[in-house]
C-alpha cells in the first residue's frame, strides 16, 4: 500500500481532494500540501517533509504542474530520501486523483505511477459535434 500526497499552487490540492471525495467518498489516506503566496521553495519543502515523515515508505506525490515549485520541491525530496519509494507525477487532475484512489491500496508507488502514465491520455477527451450529412437533410 502506498500513501498519496496532493501538492499544488494555492488551495488546489485541498479542493481537489474535496472534489474527489464528492465522487469517491472519504480519502483518509490522502494528504494535501498547499503552496501559498507567502511560501517559498524552502517553506514548501518543509511542509512536504513534515507530511512525508508521517507516510509509509511507498509514496505517490501528485503535483499540479511539471516544473512548478510543488513539482520541483517534491522531486528534491525524492532524491534526498532514496530509502522511501517516492514517485512524483505532474499534471494532477480530478480524473487522475480518482484513478489513484482506485489503485493505490493494491500497488506500490512505482506501479501506480506506471499505471497513471499509461492512462493519462485517456482522461482528456474532446466533445465533437458531427456535422450532418447533406444527403440526410
Amino acid at each position: 500500500m502506498s500513501s498519496v500526497v496532493l501538492v499544488a499552487h494555492g488551495k488546489l490540492a485541498n479542493e481537489m481532494k474535496n472534489s474527489a471525495e464528492m465522487i469517491f467518498g472519504e480519502l483518509a489516506d490522502f494528504q494535501t500540501v498547499e503552496f501559498l503566496k507567502e511560501d517559498g521553495f524552502d517553506s514548501l519543502k518543509e511542509k512536504l517533509q513534515t507530511v512525508l515523515n508521517q507516510t509509509d515508505e511507498s509514496v505517490i506525490i501528485l503535483a499540479d504542474l511539471f516544473g512548478g515549485t510543488p513539482f520541483n520541491a517534491s522531486c528534491g525530496l525524492a532524491m534526498e530520501y532514496p530509502e522511501k519509494q517516492i514517485e512524483v507525477i505532474s499534471g494532477m487532475s480530478l480524473p487522475l486523483v480518482l484513478e489513484t484512489a482506485t489503485v493505490y491500496a493494491d500497488r506500490n508507488a512505482r506501479a501506480v505511477a506506471d499505471y497513471l502514465q499509461e492512462i493519462a491520455c485517456d482522461t482528456v477527451r474532446t466533445f465533437v459535434i458531427e456535422e450532418e450529412d447533406e444527403e440526410e437533410l
